[in-house]
């Protein structure tokens, strides 16, 4: 799994044991920093690590780390502001409604003010009925005004490190080939499998992270997250 490899070596390289460089924050945001270290999963300075397309010489600085009952609002709002208003009509949401994302797979992106400008989750499912267990990826997004910045990328890399590491044996998710194929993502093992509801077979790709898992997945993909109860906090 060379793919896997890389992403776990660059988020070491953006992370390490010692905490976040000095560099990537003037001396008045330092306190920030410093209040954020215990529970910090990854520092970037975005354009310096990220995909060579999304660079940018003035990238903002930021904050990968799980997201926490506080963040529930503003990245819904991030949402709102980042995708198209009918969201929640897509295929992809008949696979998270009503279900917690899977435990350990829920990241945000947050600036040195501590807005979040970043959210990714990730979340359980079967590869048709008595299929393979594996995750959907969903809803990538970044504020708007930062898409240039590397964040997306950072996000990606994360969650598909974090996801390994726990043991998951593949990914999906329903995007663009070009973009989400840098991070070992393809429709070519995806033929035999179908979303619940509308959508661009081309755009449903896969990541496998143990070999041979998508072997056995065949049908529509099935939600199989724990189910969210009245006043749970989904996260």
């Amino acid at each position: 799994m060379e793919y896997l490899i890389k992403s776990a070596v660059a988020a070491t390289e953006i992370a390490p044991s010692s905490g976040p460089s000095d560099e990537l924050f003037s001396a008045g945001e330092k306190s920030f920093s410093t209040a954020l270290a215990p529970s910090l999963a990854l520092w970037a300075q975005a354009g310096s690590r990220g995909a060579p397309d999304e660079g940018a010489a003035q990238a903002p600085a930021f904050v990968i780390l799980a997201e926490g009952a506080a963040d529930v609002e503003a990245r819904e709002a991030l949402l709102d502001r980042a995708m198209v208003p009918k969201r929640r009509k897509k295929s992809s949401e008949k696979l998270r409604r009503g279900r917690r994302p899977s435990e350990g797979l829920v990241f945000v992106a947050r600036d040195p003010s501590g807005a979040v400008v970043g959210t990714v989750r990730l979340w359980d499912v079967t590869l048709g009925e008595g299929g393979p267990a594996a995750l959907l990826l969903g809803p990538l997004a970044v504020e708007p005004d930062l898409k240039s910045g590397g964040i997306g990328s950072a996000l990606m890399r994360h969650a598909v490190a974090e996801a390994a590491r726990l043991g998951h044996g593949a990914i999906l998710l329903v995007g663009d080939a070009p973009y989400y194929g840098r991070f070992g993502f393809s429709a070519d093992r995806t033929g035999s499998l179908a979303m619940p509801g509308p959508y661009e077979r081309h755009r449903l790709l896969a990541l496998e992270l143990k070999e041979g898992v998508l072997d056995g997945g065949k049908g529509t993909i099935k939600a199989a997250g724990r189910k969210v109860k009245a006043l749970d906090f989904v996260a």
